[in-house]
């Protein structure tokens, strides 16, 4: 008979399920986005207002369109936001060069301001966050959840994959 402890809580005599995994990370993920727009609320700002700044941010100078696609949102969506940020100066259209039916999206100088508080912000607010971790486990986490999205990722349709 062997002494060994098992990591598996009391009483349980099997690992997790898929399901149970799948469904304690949605849980999480659905925790972490309420919780990760709290600083963003508290200043007036609606979450779609920062990701889609982050999201022009991260892109250049995107298409309307693309960004649309990106961020799951409609086309009467994404043109509200783009409406907002563009009235406070925040963002301004132009039309594509290479495709003048298209706009294009470009930070201005306020934006870029407006951009480095929101960075500022959730840099500090992903630290505490994750505070409760060490060291080890933030490094375990990372390398499971990259893990994870490889396997998945690597099973969609080459038009589902994201970069």
């Amino acid at each position: 008979m062997s002494t060994e402890k098992t990591s598996e809580p009391p009483g349980r005599e099997q690992p997790p399920s898929g399901a149970e995994l799948a469904e304690a990370l949605m849980r999480t993920t659905h925790a972490l986005r309420r919780f990760a727009g709290q600083p963003y609320q508290q200043r007036g700002w609606s979450t779609s207002r920062v990701l889609l700044m982050l999201a022009v941010d991260e892109a250049g100078s995107p298409r309307m369109g693309d960004l649309k696609d990106r961020l799951g949102v409609t086309g009467r969506s994404i043109t509200s936001l783009v409406d907002g940020l563009e009235d406070e100066g925040l963002l301004r259209r132009r039309t594509d060069p290479a495709d003048r039916r298209s706009i294009r999206l470009e930070i201005t100088t306020k934006g870029r301001e407006h951009l480095g508080e929101i960075k500022a912000l959730h840099d500090t607010h992903a630290e505490r966050t994750f505070a409760i971790l060490s060291e080890a486990d933030r490094g375990a986490l990372l390398t499971i959840l990259k893990q994870l999205r490889e396997h998945v990722a690597g099973q969609l349709p080459a038009t589902d994959k994201e970069s």
